[in-house]
């Protein structure tokens, strides 16, 4: 593994750490401050609006210019999102706050794809993007016990001030090597771009993606203000997180002994242990039951997600590869963005956080059925 892979690997789970340590307490925050499930899904939503509305364009900057600075940017604006946070006293504060949240994973993530896919072999895309994928999921995992640990102790703005200081101190440690890519005007960029995303395969895929990121959106931050709802503490709340990303930790690991080939059917898999573990979930929501159907949820988001990521470098010629992370990465934009509106809204409708559950199951259906109709159309990645 080069220097320059590794530091990838280190800065990726890193920047997943400090994301990831506020989801299960932001929603626990707004309730603190009297908001109702329709609060928490519009102040949710509100880091996902930024990102779908910027991830191309930082994209289009990172493959004509550098992947290094928008990953130094990326860092620096959720620093900035934290200190916002921090600062903040009411519902409108977290909304900002959210906002340049959404703007910090727009910059960092479709950059830190490329750089993985620039330096992976080819047959092995899949592989190296697991890796990738499983610096996520630890993040995933330490993120909410870390965020939970400190705001049960020293505070929600104990937490925020934290995150954001630690964050500043990273942006000076991202040193990576920008390689070298074909040089590109954006009349060509566009004219190839345009040929992937109007290819059939690609809207399949693209859209497969967005239905099941309204499980990911949804779940697991609601499950935090049930959780509060019932009495549950932040760090009872945190370590209930983490189970997702252990479980997605040790998914990832799976993907490192399949060859690109076997793609389409892990990400079915996973689509598959994701159905079981929510609805798993909607009977048994309270811990120590619960830590059983969040780890199934994250052990199928794990294979799921780079699964998908996979199928869309290998199927793709472009050498555009922020662009077409980035233009991939908004289906789970679009996914996060809706998901919360959603769930706080059929919550706030039938006063069930668990029969909400039960609904969701549908979105992950239509992911399964568009991805199966993928598998019957190509043989090749099967």
């Amino acid at each position: 593994m080069s220097k320059d892979l590794l530091t990838l690997y280190l800065t990726t789970l890193y920047f997943f750490i400090l994301t990831w340590a506020i989801v299960p307490v932001i929603p626990r925050y707004v309730m603190s401050l009297g908001g109702d499930p329709t609060t928490i899904g519009l102040v949710m939503s509100a880091a996902p609006l930024a990102t779908v509305m910027t991830r191309i364009f930082f994209s289009i900057v990172s493959d004509l210019r550098s992947r290094v600075f928008m990953m130094r940017l990326g860092m620096l604006l959720l620093g900035t999102s934290y200190l916002v946070l921090y600062i903040s006293v009411d519902v409108s504060g977290l909304v900002v706050g959210r906002l340049l949240q959404g703007l910090s994973i727009a910059s960092f993530i479709p950059p830190s794809i490329a750089y993985v896919v620039d330096i992976a072999h080819y047959g092995v895309v899949g592989r190296a993007l697991g890796t990738r994928a499983l610096m996520v999921s630890i993040g995933y995992m330490l993120g909410p016990f870390v965020g939970g640990l400190i705001s049960e102790f020293l505070g929600y703005k104990a937490l925020f001030i934290i995150a954001s200081v630690a964050a500043f101190i990273a942006v000076p440690t991202i040193r990576l090597g920008d390689l070298s890519r074909r040089n590109y005007t954006f009349s060509t960029m566009f004219k190839e771009v345009f040929k992937v995303i109007t290819c059939r395969g690609f809207i399949i895929l693209f859209t497969s993606a967005t239905f099941q990121t309204v499980i990911l959106a949804s779940v697991i931050p609601f499950l935090s203000s049930y959780l509060k709802l019932m009495g549950f503490s932040d760090y009872d709340a945190g370590v209930i997180s983490s189970a997702y990303g252990l479980a997605g930790l040790l998914s990832r690991l799976v993907m490192n002994f399949f060859t690109d080939r076997s793609m389409v059917k892990l990400a079915l898999s996973g689509l598959s242990v994701d159905i079981v573990g929510v609805i798993t979930l909607s009977y048994y929501p309270l811990p120590p039951s619960a830590f059983i159907p969040v780890l199934l949820i994250g052990f199928g988001d794990g294979i799921f997600v780079p699964a998908l990521q996979a199928l869309v470098f290998i199927s793709s010629k472009t050498g555009l590869r922020s662009v077409l992370s980035g233009i991939y990465a908004t289906s789970w934009d679009i996914g996060m963005l809706v998901g919360p509106l959603i769930a706080g809204y059929l919550i706030t409708t039938t006063n069930d956080y668990l029969l909400t559950f039960r609904y969701l199951t549908s979105f992950t259906a239509v992911s399964v059925t568009i991805l199966t109709y993928w598998r019957i159309r190509i043989k090749q990645y099967v």
